[in-house]
């Protein structure tokens, strides 16, 4: 049995975000209205492996809420919750 996950979990450093993280970010960011520049930031963190599970975790968040639908149902409840047919 290995009992080195012990020292790996409290050694002080962030665990790594895991490849399906890593997969879904690279997916979403297609998706996304970031400018190029933002877009080049995160892949080229993505290739150096510079981001933390809980870092990913967040900008994932970000990038659902932002995501660019293809639906068109799911378009026109992205256009309510933004409050576009609203006087």
């Amino acid at each position: 049995m290995n009992d080195d996950w012990f020292d790996e979990v409290v050694d002080g450093k962030p665990k790594l975000a895991e490849y399906w993280q890593i997969d879904l970010i690279d997916d979403l960011l297609r998706r996304t209205p970031l400018s190029m520049s933002q877009q080049q930031e995160i892949s080229s963190r993505i290739y150096e492996k510079d981001f933390s599970e809980i870092e990913a975790e967040e900008l994932i968040i970000y990038l659902k809420e932002n995501e660019i639908k293809r639906d068109p149902k799911d378009q026109y409840k992205q256009f309510v919750k933004n409050g576009m047919f609203s006087s």
